[in-house]
Protein backbone atom coordinates (compact mmCIF):
# COMPACT_ATOMS: atom_id res chain seq x y z
CA UNK A 1 0.00 0.00 0.00
CA UNK A 2 1.19 3.54 -0.76
CA UNK A 3 0.58 5.58 2.41
CA UNK A 4 0.90 9.35 2.11
CA UNK A 5 1.76 11.08 5.41
CA UNK A 6 1.11 14.83 5.46
CA UNK A 7 2.70 16.50 8.48
CA UNK A 8 5.98 17.07 10.27
CA UNK A 9 8.06 13.89 10.52
CA UNK A 10 11.72 14.81 10.91
CA UNK A 11 13.16 12.31 13.37
CA UNK A 12 12.55 14.48 16.42
CA UNK A 13 9.75 13.57 18.80
CA UNK A 14 9.74 16.67 21.00
CA UNK A 15 6.09 17.59 20.41
CA UNK A 16 2.91 15.54 20.87
CA UNK A 17 1.55 15.38 17.32
CA UNK A 18 5.05 15.01 15.87
CA UNK A 19 5.73 12.20 18.31
CA UNK A 20 2.61 10.32 17.25
CA UNK A 21 3.12 10.95 13.53
CA UNK A 22 6.75 9.85 13.61
CA UNK A 23 6.23 6.59 15.48
CA UNK A 24 3.17 5.51 13.53
CA UNK A 25 4.75 6.37 10.18
CA UNK A 26 7.94 4.47 10.96
CA UNK A 27 5.87 1.45 11.96
CA UNK A 28 4.03 1.69 8.61
CA UNK A 29 7.38 1.57 6.80
CA UNK A 30 8.00 -2.01 7.89
CA UNK A 31 5.41 -3.36 5.45
CA UNK A 32 4.30 -0.46 3.26
CA UNK A 33 5.63 2.33 1.08
CA UNK A 34 5.34 5.60 2.99
CA UNK A 35 5.50 8.94 1.18
CA UNK A 36 6.08 12.11 3.23
CA UNK A 37 4.93 15.66 2.53
CA UNK A 38 5.34 18.69 4.79
CA UNK A 39 2.32 20.81 5.56
CA UNK A 40 3.71 23.75 3.57
CA UNK A 41 4.77 21.72 0.55
CA UNK A 42 1.52 22.22 -1.36
CA UNK A 43 2.74 21.17 -4.85
CA UNK A 44 4.32 18.03 -3.35
CA UNK A 45 1.15 17.27 -1.37
CA UNK A 46 -0.92 17.37 -4.56
CA UNK A 47 1.63 15.30 -6.53
CA UNK A 48 2.04 12.66 -3.80
CA UNK A 49 -1.70 12.42 -3.19
CA UNK A 50 -2.17 11.25 -6.77
CA UNK A 51 0.11 8.26 -6.10
CA UNK A 52 -1.34 7.34 -2.72
CA UNK A 53 -3.83 4.66 -1.76
CA UNK A 54 -4.49 6.59 1.42
CA UNK A 55 -3.47 10.01 2.77
CA UNK A 56 -3.16 10.76 6.49
CA UNK A 57 -3.04 14.34 7.77
CA UNK A 58 -1.22 14.79 11.08
CA UNK A 59 -1.91 18.35 12.23
CA UNK A 60 -4.14 20.40 14.50
CA UNK A 61 -7.45 20.77 12.68
CA UNK A 62 -7.86 24.48 11.95
CA UNK A 63 -8.96 26.54 8.94
CA UNK A 64 -5.73 25.86 7.06
CA UNK A 65 -6.19 22.10 7.45
CA UNK A 66 -9.83 22.34 6.41
CA UNK A 67 -8.81 23.98 3.10
CA UNK A 68 -5.97 21.49 2.61
CA UNK A 69 -8.19 18.44 3.13
CA UNK A 70 -10.83 19.83 0.76
CA UNK A 71 -8.20 20.04 -1.96
CA UNK A 72 -6.58 16.66 -1.31
CA UNK A 73 -9.90 14.79 -1.02
CA UNK A 74 -10.60 15.50 -4.73
CA UNK A 75 -7.38 13.69 -5.63
CA UNK A 76 -7.13 10.94 -3.00
CA UNK A 77 -10.63 9.93 -1.90
CA UNK A 78 -9.32 7.80 0.98
CA UNK A 79 -8.11 10.60 3.24
CA UNK A 80 -8.00 10.62 7.03
CA UNK A 81 -7.44 13.48 9.47
CA UNK A 82 -5.69 12.43 12.69
CA UNK A 83 -7.06 14.29 15.71
CA UNK A 84 -5.08 14.28 18.96
CA UNK A 85 -6.94 17.24 20.47
CA UNK A 86 -10.20 19.10 19.93
CA UNK A 87 -10.34 20.82 16.53
CA UNK A 88 -10.41 24.60 16.33
CA UNK A 89 -13.85 26.20 16.60
CA UNK A 90 -13.53 27.52 13.04
CA UNK A 91 -12.83 24.01 11.73
CA UNK A 92 -15.92 22.68 13.51
CA UNK A 93 -18.05 25.51 12.16
CA UNK A 94 -16.86 24.91 8.59
CA UNK A 95 -17.60 21.20 8.92
CA UNK A 96 -21.12 21.93 10.14
CA UNK A 97 -21.72 24.05 7.05
CA UNK A 98 -19.90 21.81 4.57
CA UNK A 99 -18.54 18.51 5.98
CA UNK A 100 -15.23 17.36 4.57
CA UNK A 101 -15.07 14.27 2.39
CA UNK A 102 -12.68 12.53 4.76
CA UNK A 103 -12.65 10.15 7.69
CA UNK A 104 -11.14 10.79 11.09
CA UNK A 105 -8.89 9.02 13.56
CA UNK A 106 -9.05 10.32 17.12
CA UNK A 107 -7.79 9.47 20.60
CA UNK A 108 -10.36 11.00 22.97
CA UNK A 109 -14.16 10.95 22.65
CA UNK A 110 -14.77 14.54 23.75
CA UNK A 111 -12.55 15.82 20.93
CA UNK A 112 -15.05 14.76 18.27
CA UNK A 113 -18.39 15.25 20.03
CA UNK A 114 -19.06 18.48 18.07
CA UNK A 115 -17.60 17.32 14.76
CA UNK A 116 -19.91 16.92 11.76
CA UNK A 117 -18.84 14.02 9.54
CA UNK A 118 -19.87 13.68 5.90
CA UNK A 119 -22.27 10.87 5.01
CA UNK A 120 -20.38 7.67 4.26
CA UNK A 121 -17.29 8.77 6.17
CA UNK A 122 -16.26 7.34 9.54
CA UNK A 123 -14.83 8.20 12.93
CA UNK A 124 -12.43 5.66 14.42
CA UNK A 125 -10.85 5.88 17.85
CA UNK A 126 -7.31 4.53 18.05
CA UNK A 127 -5.15 3.67 21.04
CA UNK A 128 -2.08 5.77 21.74
CA UNK A 129 1.07 3.73 22.23
CA UNK A 130 4.51 4.40 23.64
CA UNK A 131 7.97 3.09 22.92
CA UNK A 132 7.68 0.03 25.13
CA UNK A 133 11.31 -0.96 24.52
CA UNK A 134 12.61 2.41 25.70
CA UNK A 135 10.38 3.59 28.54
CA UNK A 136 10.89 0.96 31.22
CA UNK A 137 11.10 0.95 35.02
CA UNK A 138 14.63 1.30 36.44
CA UNK A 139 15.11 -2.40 37.19
CA UNK A 140 18.83 -3.07 37.51
CA UNK A 141 19.58 0.63 37.04
CA UNK A 142 21.31 2.70 39.72
CA UNK A 143 19.13 5.82 39.80
CA UNK A 144 21.59 7.54 42.14
CA UNK A 145 24.29 7.23 39.50
CA UNK A 146 21.89 8.65 36.92
CA UNK A 147 21.22 11.66 39.14
CA UNK A 148 24.94 12.25 39.52
CA UNK A 149 25.40 11.90 35.75
CA UNK A 150 22.96 14.75 35.16
CA UNK A 151 24.27 16.92 37.99
CA UNK A 152 21.72 16.26 40.74
CA UNK A 153 22.12 15.32 44.40
CA UNK A 154 21.48 11.54 44.54
CA UNK A 155 20.29 11.81 48.14
CA UNK A 156 17.46 14.23 47.33
CA UNK A 157 14.16 13.54 45.52
CA UNK A 158 13.66 14.92 42.02
CA UNK A 159 10.44 16.23 40.44
CA UNK A 160 10.26 16.26 36.63
CA UNK A 161 8.24 17.74 33.77
CA UNK A 162 8.84 17.17 30.04
CA UNK A 163 7.27 19.40 27.40
CA UNK A 164 7.03 22.92 26.03
CA UNK A 165 8.28 25.68 28.32
CA UNK A 166 5.60 28.12 27.26
CA UNK A 167 2.92 30.22 28.90
CA UNK A 168 -0.35 28.51 29.71
CA UNK A 169 1.22 25.21 30.74
CA UNK A 170 1.35 25.95 34.47
CA UNK A 171 5.12 25.60 34.85
CA UNK A 172 5.22 28.38 37.43
CA UNK A 173 3.88 25.71 39.79
CA UNK A 174 7.47 24.48 40.04
CA UNK A 175 8.17 27.63 42.07
CA UNK A 176 5.88 26.21 44.79
CA UNK A 177 8.00 23.08 45.26
CA UNK A 178 10.35 23.39 48.22
CA UNK A 179 10.76 19.72 49.19
CA UNK A 180 12.63 18.38 46.15
CA UNK A 181 14.99 19.14 43.32
CA UNK A 182 13.21 20.36 40.20
CA UNK A 183 13.87 19.60 36.53
CA UNK A 184 12.08 20.66 33.35
CA UNK A 185 13.04 19.16 29.99
CA UNK A 186 11.89 21.80 27.52
CA UNK A 187 11.24 20.77 23.93
CA UNK A 188 12.95 23.84 22.54
CA UNK A 189 9.68 24.86 20.84
CA UNK A 190 7.38 27.75 21.84
CA UNK A 191 9.69 28.74 24.69
CA UNK A 192 8.86 31.75 26.86
CA UNK A 193 12.27 33.24 27.67
CA UNK A 194 10.95 35.25 30.60
CA UNK A 195 9.34 32.16 32.10
CA UNK A 196 12.55 30.14 31.69
CA UNK A 197 14.57 32.90 33.39
CA UNK A 198 12.15 33.08 36.30
CA UNK A 199 12.32 29.33 36.81
CA UNK A 200 16.11 29.21 36.63
CA UNK A 201 16.46 32.18 38.99
CA UNK A 202 14.49 30.14 41.55
CA UNK A 203 16.82 27.14 41.15
CA UNK A 204 14.76 25.06 38.72
CA UNK A 205 16.97 23.25 36.22
CA UNK A 206 15.73 23.75 32.65
CA UNK A 207 17.27 21.59 29.91
CA UNK A 208 16.24 22.64 26.41
CA UNK A 209 16.08 20.46 23.31
CA UNK A 210 15.37 16.87 22.41
CA UNK A 211 17.25 14.28 24.51
CA UNK A 212 17.96 10.98 22.81
CA UNK A 213 18.11 9.15 26.15
CA UNK A 214 15.22 10.93 27.83
CA UNK A 215 14.14 7.63 29.38
CA UNK A 216 17.09 8.03 31.81
CA UNK A 217 15.58 11.30 32.99
CA UNK A 218 12.27 9.59 33.71
CA UNK A 219 13.94 6.63 35.41
CA UNK A 220 15.97 8.79 37.81
CA UNK A 221 13.02 11.02 38.76
CA UNK A 222 10.92 10.39 41.84
CA UNK A 223 7.73 12.19 40.78
CA UNK A 224 6.31 13.70 37.62
CA UNK A 225 4.40 16.98 37.79
CA UNK A 226 1.84 17.62 35.05
CA UNK A 227 0.75 21.19 35.89
CA UNK A 228 -1.49 21.79 32.89
CA UNK A 229 -5.08 22.60 33.76
CA UNK A 230 -6.68 22.79 30.31
CA UNK A 231 -6.64 20.60 27.19
CA UNK A 232 -6.10 23.73 25.08
CA UNK A 233 -2.34 23.56 25.59
CA UNK A 234 -1.65 19.86 25.15
CA UNK A 235 -2.79 16.78 23.27
CA UNK A 236 -5.76 15.06 24.88
CA UNK A 237 -3.79 12.09 26.23
CA UNK A 238 -0.37 13.43 27.28
CA UNK A 239 2.39 11.09 26.11
CA UNK A 240 4.86 12.37 28.72
CA UNK A 241 2.51 11.24 31.50
CA UNK A 242 2.26 7.79 29.94
CA UNK A 243 6.05 7.61 29.58
CA UNK A 244 6.55 8.61 33.21
CA UNK A 245 4.09 5.96 34.42
CA UNK A 246 5.73 3.36 32.17
CA UNK A 247 9.00 4.10 33.97
CA UNK A 248 7.35 3.58 37.37
CA UNK A 249 7.22 7.29 38.17
CA UNK A 250 4.03 8.47 39.96
CA UNK A 251 2.28 11.58 38.62
CA UNK A 252 0.76 14.70 40.17
CA UNK A 253 -1.93 16.41 38.07
CA UNK A 254 -4.96 18.68 38.33
CA UNK A 255 -8.51 17.42 38.65
CA UNK A 256 -9.54 20.05 36.10
CA UNK A 257 -7.55 18.16 33.45
CA UNK A 258 -10.09 15.35 33.39
CA UNK A 259 -8.36 13.45 30.59
CA UNK A 260 -5.75 12.15 33.03
CA UNK A 261 -8.45 9.95 34.48
CA UNK A 262 -8.75 8.25 31.10
CA UNK A 263 -5.24 6.83 31.23
CA UNK A 264 -5.34 3.23 32.37
CA UNK A 265 -2.96 2.93 35.30
CA UNK A 266 -2.52 1.28 38.66
CA UNK A 267 -4.29 2.57 41.75
CA UNK A 268 -2.53 5.57 43.24
CA UNK A 269 -0.35 6.15 40.19
CA UNK A 270 -1.87 9.60 39.64
CA UNK A 271 -2.49 12.00 42.52
CA UNK A 272 -4.98 14.77 41.78
CA UNK A 273 -4.77 18.25 43.27
CA UNK A 274 -6.76 21.49 42.97
CA UNK A 275 -4.09 24.06 43.85
CA UNK A 276 -0.29 24.38 43.50
CA UNK A 277 -0.17 24.88 47.27
CA UNK A 278 -0.96 21.17 47.59
CA UNK A 279 2.10 19.94 45.68
CA UNK A 280 4.53 19.98 48.60
CA UNK A 281 1.89 18.45 50.87
CA UNK A 282 1.29 15.40 48.67
CA UNK A 283 4.88 15.05 47.47
CA UNK A 284 6.19 12.71 50.23
CA UNK A 285 3.39 10.20 49.66
CA UNK A 286 3.76 10.44 45.88
CA UNK A 287 7.53 9.88 46.00
CA UNK A 288 6.99 6.83 48.24
CA UNK A 289 4.97 5.24 45.42
CA UNK A 290 7.82 5.17 42.91
CA UNK A 291 7.91 1.65 41.54
CA UNK A 292 10.21 -0.88 39.90
CA UNK A 293 7.26 -1.82 37.70
CA UNK A 294 5.25 -0.01 35.07
CA UNK A 295 2.25 1.83 36.44
CA UNK A 296 0.36 1.57 33.13
CA UNK A 297 -2.35 -0.99 32.42
CA UNK A 298 -1.99 -2.88 29.14
CA UNK A 299 -0.57 -0.06 27.00
CA UNK A 300 0.58 -1.27 23.61
CA UNK A 301 3.54 -0.31 21.48
CA UNK A 302 3.53 2.02 18.48
CA UNK A 303 3.55 -1.09 16.29
CA UNK A 304 0.24 -2.08 17.90
CA UNK A 305 -1.14 1.40 17.25
CA UNK A 306 -0.02 1.31 13.61
CA UNK A 307 -1.61 -2.11 13.10
CA UNK A 308 -4.88 -0.83 14.53
CA UNK A 309 -4.87 2.17 12.19
CA UNK A 310 -3.93 0.06 9.18
CA UNK A 311 -6.98 -2.09 9.83
CA UNK A 312 -9.22 0.99 9.76
CA UNK A 313 -7.79 2.56 6.63
CA UNK A 314 -7.51 -0.72 4.71
CA UNK A 315 -11.25 -1.17 4.97
CA UNK A 316 -11.69 2.02 2.95
CA UNK A 317 -9.10 1.36 0.22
Amino acid sequence: MNIHVIGTVNGEVNEGMRNIATHISHAFEKEHNVIYSGLRQLPKIIFDSKKADVSLVFAWADRRIYDLVRAVSTICPNIWVVLVQRPADEFLALCRENPLECSYLYIFDDDVKDLTVAEGRVLKRFSVGINTEKFLPPQGIDTKELKEKYGFDPAQPLVLHVGHCSGGRGLKDFLCIKGAQRLIIASGMFEDEQLVKGLEDDGVTVMSGYLQNVEEIFQMSDAYLFPIRSTQNVISIPLSVMEALACGVPVIGYRSFENLGGIGCTEGAVTFIDSPDEIDKVLPDVIARKSNRSMLDNIGSWNDTAAEILKFISEEV
